[in-house]
């Protein structure tokens, strides 16, 4: 009974980590920034940057001063445990 409810544990924080990933992976890929991911090295435009969560990480660019046009990231670099997977550029 025991085993059981630490494989039940395990399951509900790897469905837990895998929803929080897709969750800031979507929303980077659609051009703004992450909600579970915490920004390590910021830019002195206030959003862009290297934004680090568990296991994943974006390198964000972007507009994000006050009197730029087409506010928001325009180009982003997603890492899996370090290894570069996917960059995306705003047509």
């Amino acid at each position: 009974m025991k085993k059981k409810k630490i494989i039940i544990a395990i399951v509900c924080v790897l469905a837990l980590w895998i929803a929080v990933a897709i969750v800031d992976y979507g929303r980077v890929h659609n051009f703004e920034r992450p909600i579970f991911c915490v920004c390590t090295e910021p830019m002195q435009d206030g959003g862009s940057g290297k934004y680090v969560g568990l296991g994943y990480s974006f390198d964000i660019e972007g507009n994000f001063m006050p009197d730029t046009e087409n506010p928001g990231v325009t180009k982003w670099t997603y890492r899996s445990f370090g290894i570069e997977l996917q960059t995306q550029m705003r047509d």
